[in-house]
């Protein structure tokens, strides 16, 4: 355990000549300020450039699915001169007059509808605390290649909807015995379902083999605000309990849709419970991350609440994801009500967008707990960015297949990509990939931080884990978050990271994990270092690369910045960037982990 650190008048540096063979510089006496320094920087230069073959991607290759989709037949000439069917879609109303697409349907009794019901909460239902209200729903799914039913035309300008059953007819599956993944699918403000691009992604999705369920959330039925409009004091202050309403009853319908989807008696043998995710463009990324138990802003002042907390979504991807404006964040002051969520979480944002700026994203995903990701679309504004499309589907699934249908190389694969070739010019800019579920021999290595010493520490020991969360012996370790696996020395699994620390009094104040055999050699031979034992095993790097369906494990030295030696050892592109940009030198990769 890192009990007692001590400083030392030490510095020392390696190179690597080939994966195994280092050399050694000791500095003596090196002092910063009137401190006596203990460093040990064990500087791994790669041979070659070191960048990590997986890395970057080729963009997917087409759904293998054709798509069939649900009865929403109907009546056009409903609509009265001056209107379009859009209107209805979206509950726009005229006047005093509703109209929602319900009252185009020919054929209400086979069409999906689902009655959400809204509890007695007044703080977010304002207007219709206790009501039911009737949503629309589309259901598209996997079908057969030679499904005979053809394709719904939708008004001019608008797409079509793929081998739509009419009447009674039932889905034709591609795979009558498979159980298929569900996503639910959320879009964005005063859209839906059959908006030009929203059918076209949701069936896209589809065809990748997911059942996809997608609301008619009628926003204007419940309020009529315009998001830009909330930059005006008097108008936010006019119509915000309508707009809280609004929102809150969006995952209330998610999560209604969901369980009438897998209790309907079309689809209930045919989908997979147990993997459900969740795809929202804008104001739908906030709809599901609200279902999954984000805390919704409620007031002026920024204070926030739940609306629901349905743990079945496994995965959410959000596009444009709207986490409010900076005066007006969507998840309470400084986005507080992300503090404890830990749904997988994947953010595809436009860097020139205003209506939901990547500022407030930002603020956001950086509150996330386990696994998340932000990439940016350059100069991409509040729209769905064809020339980008490959870029955000081939992210999408990878991420759903890594989360919620554990996919272990999806896993490893997600936690590698900085972006797709060809297409947008998609950037990470925030990543973490959380260990997933052990399997037989895995560990997971937990990273702590001490504030007081400004230190970091790894350690693979449950017991010792313990002890650091109950502050027993050496008080003030907290997890990090940024966490890798590892296997038991037990498992013969890859090599045994021998484990060392500085010789109290002499040695550096750090503890360094290493799987290099002439590394663990000259570190048994000095004096200044205490050998601690064999704390895992893991796999080596080849030229600072690793397998497909492993992950690079970087190691990082402070510098002796502080007059203290320090370690690190990431996953997270992100945090390595960030933590580079502080002053630390970057060592290299140093083990292949399990996802």
């Amino acid at each position: 355990m890192p009990i007692g650190l001590h400083s030392a008048d030490i510095s020392a540096r390696m190179t690597m000549t080939t994966p195994f063979t280092l050399r050694w510089t000791v500095l003596r006496g090196v002092r910063r300020g009137s401190a006596t320094a203990a460093g040990v920087a064990l500087m791994i230069f790669a041979v070659a450039a070191g960048a990590d073959s997986l890395a970057v991607v080729d963009p997917l290759p087409p759904g293998p699915y054709a798509v069939g989709c649900s009865n929403v037949e109907q009546d056009f000439s409903r609509v009265l001169p001056g209107e379009t069917a859009k209107n209805y879609w979206e509950g726009v109303p005229d006047g005093s007059r509703q109209r929602y697409v319900t009252q185009l349907l020919v054929d209400p009794v086979d069409a999906l509808i689902v009655n959400v019901n809204v509890p007695d909460d007044r703080e977010l239902f304002v207007n219709h605390a206790t009501q039911q209200v009737p949503t629309a729903l589309l259901v598209c799914y996997p079908t057969a290649s030679n499904n005979p039913r053809p394709d719904y035309p939708l008004p001019a300008g608008s797409n079509a909807v793929p081998h739509m059953q009419r009447g009674a007819e039932t889905p034709i599956w591609a795979d009558p015995g498979v159980r298929w993944p569900v996503l639910v699918f959320s879009h964005g403000l005063v859209g839906s379902p059959l908006s030009n691009d929203y059918i076209v992604a949701l069936t896209v999705l589809a065809s990748y083999g997911y059942v996809v369920v997608a609301p008619f959330h009628g926003d204007p039925r419940f309020a009529d605000v315009k998001v830009d409009s909330l930059s005006d004091a008097l108008y936010a202050a006019l119509h915000f309990p309508t707009y809280v309403e609004m929102q809150a009853i969006r995952p209330l319908s998610t999560a209604a849709a969901l369980d009438f989807l897998l209790g309907h008696l079309q689809y209930r043998d045919h989908v997979d419970a147990s993997r459900i995710v969740g795809f929202g463009a804008s104001l739908g990324g906030e709809t599901l991350l609200l279902q999954a138990g984000a805390q919704l802003t409620k007031t002026i002042g920024l204070s926030s609440k739940q609306v629901v907390a349905d743990t079945r979504l496994k995965a959410i991807v959000g596009y444009v994801p709207y986490f409010g404006q900076s005066f007006l964040p969507a998840f309470g002051r400084d986005q507080k009500g992300l503090d404890n969520f830990t749904t997988p979480f994947l953010g595809i944002a436009g860097f020139s967008d205003t209506t939901a700026p990547i500022d407030a994203t930002i603020q956001g995903v950086l509150r996330l707990h386990g696994s998340r990701e932000l990439l940016g679309l350059e100069g991409v504004g509040h729209f769905f960015d064809f020339p980008s499309a490959p870029d955000i589907f081939t992210w999408s699934l990878i991420f759903f297949a890594a989360h919620a249908q554990d996919d272990r190389t999806a896993r490893a694969q997600i936690a590698r990509m900085v972006s797709v070739r060809g297409g947008g010019d998609d950037r990470l800019i925030i990543d973490y990939t959380a260990p997933a579920a052990l399997s037989a021999g895995e560990r997971v290595t937990i990273e702590y931080h001490a504030a007081s010493l400004n230190h970091y520490f790894e350690t693979a020991e449950p017991a010792e884990a313990a002890s650091l969360d109950a502050g027993i012996l050496v008080p003030g370790w907290v997890r990090t978050g940024f966490d890798f696996k590892s296997w038991t020395v037990e498992s013969g699994i890859g090599v045994p990271a021998c484990r060392f620390f500085g010789t109290p009094g002499s040695g550096p104040n750090t503890h360094v994990f290493s799987i290099n055999v002439v590394e663990c050699n000259k570190l048994h031979a000095d004096s200044r270092w205490k050998f601690e034992g064999l704390a895992f095993d893991e796999q080596a790097p080849i030229a600072e690369d690793c397998p497909i369906g492993r992950i690079p494990v970087t190691r990082l030295y402070n510098n002796g910045m502080g007059g203290e030696a320090n370690h690190r050892y990431l996953t997270s592109h992100s945090e390595i960037h960030a933590t580079a940009a502080a002053g630390w030198l970057v060592e290299g990769v140093v083990f292949c982990a399990p996802p």
